[in-house]
């Protein structure tokens, strides 16, 4: 590896052998402390090139003096932080997203009945129903992981049948619940079963 003046020379001048060296050396290293920041060796990638593309779009700005190596990982610390700061608030957002269908939900719940019946209650009674119009198998595997709360093992075991069956069951009993049952109630039954 050249002195990094000489390296910062040879990129100003569209020297494209040099910048290939410059990339070949350093992205290992460079990708192994961005993953060390992100936990996500795909972002570290494209990450690294867009600090490279940006070396190579600014290389007329860039001066001799200075230490290309420092410059590299200062665009790449900086670009990591920023998709750090990005990934809170995407989770603040889906966070706030979640209280507020909580909130629709809860509301809903109190405008929908004069009798006042829960959500649950009625989401409870919902899934009765559907039971009722489901294939006998399937309605069995319904009720045992919905409504007693067994594992997909346990329900394997007491059933006599291979998980993967659980598996298509389940698949099947919620294909035919999502045109069933109401979607306020549907949202309440997906995010209260996770």
């Amino acid at each position: 590896m050249n002195e990094s003046n000489d390296i910062i020379r040879l990129i100003k001048d569209k020297h494209i052998s040099s910048f290939e060296e410059l990339f070949r050396f350093y992205s290992p290293r460079m990708r192994r402390y961005a993953i060390h920041f992100l936990r996500d060796e795909e972002e570290a990638n494209d990450l690294i090139q867009d600090v490279f593309m940006q070396l190579w779009s600014k290389r007329e700005e860039l001066n001799e003096e200075k230490n290309i190596i420092a410059f590299l990982f200062t665009i790449l610390k900086n670009k990591c932080l920023n998709t750090l700061k990005k990934r809170i608030i995407e989770d603040k957002f889906r966070l706030h997203q979640c209280t507020f269908e909580t909130e629709r939900l809860y509301d809903l719940s109190l405008t929908q009945n004069t009798d006042f019946k829960s959500m649950e209650s009625q989401l409870h009674s919902e899934i009765e129903s559907l039971i009722d119009t489901l294939p006998e198998k399937c309605g069995m595997v319904f009720r045992l992981k919905w409504i007693e709360g067994k594992k997909i093992k346990e329900i394997a075991q007491l059933m006599n049948i291979s998980m993967t069956m659980v598996d298509k069951h389940l698949a099947k009993g919620m294909e035919i619940a999502r045109k069933k049952i109401h979607p306020d109630l549907l949202l309440l039954f997906i995010l209260t079963a996770i």
